[in-house]
């Protein structure tokens, strides 16, 4: 009689552990959707000379809440500059100094951020497209899940 009384109290304590876990879990899951909201991310290019290309990075919130990233350094977006046969001729992260501090930047519910990079490229260089990707982190989650193309125009 002992061993079935102790044996139903285990599994009664097992369900409840069981129960409170899936409750942690799903918890859990509900926060992290709610602090991923995305930034989208547009670039454009223009060729202003043979050899210079005018590269503009837009991030936008498409939010009505405003939201604050949090990004690993100073640097908002990675660029690069490729050719006709995708070899990268331009990575802005090579050419720039950022610091190595943590930053927050806040957006605006709907706000658009504009950068410009004027980059030189070499004179035997055929750049065709822009290319740009987000650099940042959410409330302590890496993420960089933004990533556009474009061709650039003349």
């Amino acid at each position: 009689m002992k061993w079935i009384i102790l044996l139903s109290c285990l599994c009664v304590l097992t369900l409840m552990l069981a129960g409170c876990n899936q409750q942690e879990q799903k918890k859990a899951t509900t926060q992290g959707d709610a602090t991923e909201q995305p930034i989208e991310i547009k670039v454009s290019g223009k060729q202003l000379e043979p050899n210079v290309v005018l590269a503009v990075v837009q991030l936008k919130n498409p939010n009505e809440q405003a939201v604050t990233l949090t990004f690993p350094t100073s640097q908002r977006f990675e660029l690069k500059i490729k050719d006709a046969d995708q070899k990268v001729l331009y990575t802005f992260s090579q050419e720039q100094v950022f610091t190595q501090a943590i930053e927050q930047e806040r957006f605006k519910g709907l706000e658009t951020k504009r950068y410009e990079v004027r980059i030189e490229l070499p004179d035997s260089s055929h750049p065709t497209q822009v290319e740009a990707m987000t650099i940042r982190q959410v409330k302590g989650d890496a993420i960089s899940n933004g990533k556009a193309q474009n061709e650039i125009s003349n």
